[in-house]
C-alpha cells in the first residue's frame, strides 16, 4: 500500500476508533462509509480498509443488509477480558522483572510521568491519550519480558477494552488513582519486588472492574451472573 494511502486509512482507523470509544458512535450504531469519508475529505478505499482493521479489532461487525455496525461489549465481556488482563498483566510485569535493564526502567519512567502530568491536568485531561499510555505501560512491560506470543494478546485486550476503559478513567478520582497505582507499580519494579509488583497490578485492574460495575449498575443495566 502506497504511504499515502496508508495514512489515510490510519487517519480513518483513528478518527472511527475515537468516535467509537467517546461513545459518540454507540453500541449497535451502523457508520455509513460515505458519511466518514465526506466528514475527513478522503477516499471511500481507505475507509473500507479501516473498517477491515476495526472489525478485525472487535469493535465493529458487518450485517447483511445493514452494513458496519458498532458491536456492543457486555458485562461479561468485561468480565472475561479483564479477569484475563489480571493473569496477563501479572504475568507480565513477573517475566519483566527477572529481564529488566535501567533502560527499560528509564522506559517506563518516562511513560508514568506522562501519565501523571495528564492524570492531574484537572482542568482538561485528554483521557484518549492517557489510556494509550496506560496500554503501553503494561504492552512495555510484556515486551521487556522478551514474550511474543504475551505481548500480542495483551495488545488484542488492551484494543477491545479501549472504550470500556475510557468510561471508567471519566469516573471522578479513578484517573488518578489508576495513575498512583502506575507509580507503586514502577517503583516496586525498581526494587525488583516481584512479589509487590504482581499485588500491585491486580489490585488496579480489579479496581477498574469494580468501576465498570459501578457504571452498569447506575445505568441500569444488568450484570451477568458470572461477573459479579
Amino acid at each position: 500500500m502506497p504511504i499515502q494511502s496508508k495514512s489515510m486509512v490510519d487517519h480513518a482507523v483513528s478518527y472511527i476508533e475515537q468516535m467509537i470509544v467517546k461513545g459518540k458512535f454507540g453500541p449497535g450504531q451502523r457508520i455509513k462509509e460515505q458519511e466518514v469519508s465526506t466528514r475527513l475529505g478522503v477516499s471511500r478505499p481507505p475507509v473500507r480498509e479501516a473498517f477491515k482493521i476495526l472489525e478485525a479489532e472487535g469493535l465493529i461487525r458487518r450485517e447483511p443488509r445493514r452494513g458496519v455496525i458498532v458491536s456492543e461489549v457486555t458485562t461479561n465481556d468485561i468480565w472475561e477480558i479483564y479477569t484475563l488482563k489480571i493473569a496477563l498483566y501479572t504475568l507480565a510485569v513477573s517475566l519483566a522483572i527477572d529481564r529488566i535493564s535501567d533502560g527499560d526502567i528509564g522506559k517506563l519512567e518516562r511513560i508514568v510521568v506522562e501519565m501523571e502530568e495528564l492524570a492531574y491536568d484537572e482542568a482538561n485531561p485528554d483521557i484518549i491519550k492517557y489510556e494509550d499510555l496506560n496500554n503501553f505501560f503494561h504492552e512495555t512491560t510484556a515486551a521487556i519480558a522478551r514474550h511474543g506470543r504475551l505481548s500480542k494478546i495483551v495488545q488484542s485486550l488492551n484494543n477491545q477494552i479501549k472504550r470500556v476503559s475510557y468510561r471508567s478513567l471519566t469516573k471522578k478520582g479513578h484517573l488518578q488513582r489508576s495513575c498512583r497505582y502506575h507509580r507503586h507499580s514502577l517503583e516496586a519494579i525498581k526494587a525488583r519486588d516481584k512479589a509487590l509488583a504482581e499485588r500491585l497490578t491486580k489490585e488496579h485492574i480489579e479496581k477498574g472492574l469494580v468501576v465498570q460495575r459501578q457504571l452498569d449498575e447506575e445505568q441500569g443495566l444488568e450484570v451477568d451472573i458470572q461477573s459479579k
